[in-house]
This record gives C-alpha cells, sequence and structure tokens, in this order.
C-alpha cells in the first residue's frame, strides 16, 4: 500500500533527487537497509556491493565518452523512496516491494535503466530506495522526467484504488479544491517590510 513518491533533496534543499555520485548514495542507503532479500536491482549484470561501478561505466562510457551529441549531464543519479504504512509490515512481501518498484520506474520512464532498491524498516515506517542511473544503458542518452512528482501521484492514487485501501485522500479531491485558494496579494513597491507582513495577515 504505497502511499507517497518523494523525491530526496539535493544538496542546496532543491527536491530534485538528482545527484551525481551513484557510489554516495548507495552506500548511504545500503548502511541502513532492513532485511537481507528485501532489495534487489534491474538490468544490473553485477552484485549491489559492485553496483556503483557498473553505474559509472555506463555513464562514463556511454553519456560521457560515447558518439553521443548534445549536452552532457553532471548529475545522472535518481535518489527517490516510496514509503509504506507500518501497518502494512504484517503483509509486505519482497515479490510484492519489487513489483511496486518495476511499476514505478515504468510510470517514470526508466524501466529500461540501470536501478538499485533497498528497503528499510529501522524508522517503523517500510520504505524502499531508488537508485536509478538516468543514463539509458544502449543509446547513452538521459532520461526526462518532466511532471515526476505528477506522474507518480497518479501512480500511487492507482495503486491504493487498486488495493482498496486509500490512506491519501487528498489525491483524489478535485483539482480545484487546491486551485481555488485564497491568492494573497503582491506587494506593492515602496511597502516596507512591517505594513506588507500586516497587510498579508490571515483574516478573522
Amino acid at each position: 500500500m504505497a502511499r507517497v513518491f518523494v523525491l530526496v533533496e539535493d544538496e542546496i534543499g532543491r527536491q530534485t533527487g538528482r545527484g551525481s555520485s551513484f557510489a554516495g548514495v548507495l552506500r548511504y542507503v545500503l548502511r541502513d537497509a532492513g532485511p537481507e532479500d528485501w532489495r534487489g536491482s534491474f538490468g544490473m549484470m553485477l552484485p549491489l556491493d559492485r553496483a556503483a561501478g557498473e553505474m559509472d561505466h555506463t555513464y562514463e562510457a556511454l553519456h560521457l565518452g560515447g558518439t553521443r551529441r548534445g549536452p552532457k549531464t553532471r548529475r545522472p543519479v535518481l535518489h527517490a523512496v516510496l514509503g509504506w504504512h507500518p501497518d502494512d509490515l504484517e503483509w509486505l512481501t519482497r515479490d510484492h516491494l519489487a513489483t511496486s518498484v518495476s511499476d514505478a520506474l515504468r510510470h517514470l520512464g526508466l524501466a529500461e535503466h540501470h536501478a538499485v532498491w533497498v528497503t528499510h524498516t529501522d524508522t517503523g515506517r517500510p520504505h524502499v530506495h531508488l537508485v536509478v542511473n538516468l543514463v539509458h544503458p544502449e543509446t547513452g542518452s538521459v532520461a526526462r522526467l518532466g511532471l515526476v512528482k505528477k506522474r507518480m501521484s497518479a501512480y500511487c492514487a492507482a495503486y491504493e484504488q487498486a488495493l482498496g485501501d486509500i490512506r491519501c485522500n487528498r489525491r483524489f479531491e478535485p483539482k480545484a479544491a487546491n486551485e481555488n485558494r485564497q491568492r494573497l496579494p503582491r506587494r506593492e513597491k515602496g511597502v516596507d517590510k512591517q505594513k506588507a507582513s500586516i497587510s498579508l495577515a490571515p483574516r478573522p
């Protein structure tokens, strides 16, 4: 019953989930990992302890050193998290987690990319870390992740509907429910901060 798909913040706080070091991210996600068998990979030839090297090779050989023209990315790593409710630990299985990760990657358009997934249970809320190479292992091109939050929200909504257990009702509210909230007036030029703070204070 996956509830959320959270893009991990980068070093300056942006929720992009993009990074530059496969080794650094994989070292972090494997450090406090949960059950030994609640982890795996997709499209990888080497074991998890050597996954960073394989991903680096793909990035360097096919993207940086290949014949492909165009700009080169410096952030080929996607780090994301799928989270479940604490009660779900009672029935979660490795097969279910692997299928959920596979479906999430497909919704992101990353089904053909190298990916590692590792489950954590140390916080009491089971969650799966995904580490994906955004460089395609055959073409060397970088995946486009436009509207990624909306796409994953739609995936999670469909997931909950399929299981008949809705945990996040806001996903099913009309779009207008979010868009019709009160709009605050723009600050006019020459208005000092004190006056602005008073004018923007919530109405009683």
